[in-house]
């Protein structure tokens, strides 16, 4: 199954986010740590014509609104202009890049990089059914 998300043609509105999977396991906390020293990036890919429209463009990591007692993080990519002015369907894919060995409170993390989402493919609808000006 996919996830979708929508917008209209040259919305820069809203912004698209992305949680980072929570799989049960007991250190999925690290990620959270970890996702905060790490470059974020954000490429999107016409699925007709299979040429990137977004390519490795800078991505965000914020604090994840509502999230109750604990911290907790998504990943965001803001739109502009020359983003959404091609109507179409578009996979979507972040990568997060941990570019050092981050060691905090004797925890390591590993240097590598992580591609989301993972379980599913992101496809983004960039509709044409605006209002004309």
């Amino acid at each position: 199954m996919a996830q979708y998300f929508f917008l209209t043609k040259n919305s820069t509105l809203p912004n698209l986010r992305m949680e980072v999977i929570n799989d049960g396991r007991s250190d999925f906390h690290k990620a959270y740590l970890a996702l905060q020293a790490a470059t974020v990036t954000f490429s999107m890919t016409n699925m007709e014509t299979g040429i990137k429209k977004i390519a490795n463009a800078k991505a965000y990591v914020v604090e994840k609104e509502d999230s109750g007692c604990e911290e907790a993080y998504v990943i965001e990519y803001r739109w502009n202009k020359r983003d959404t002015n091609t109507a179409g369907e578009y996979i979507g894919q972040f990568k997060i890049t941990f570019d050092d060995n981050i060691s905090i409170d004797g925890m390591t993390f590993p240097k590598g990089e992580m591609f989301v989402p993972i379980a599913e493919d992101l496809i983004i609808t960039i509709s044409d059914n605006g209002i004309k000006k």
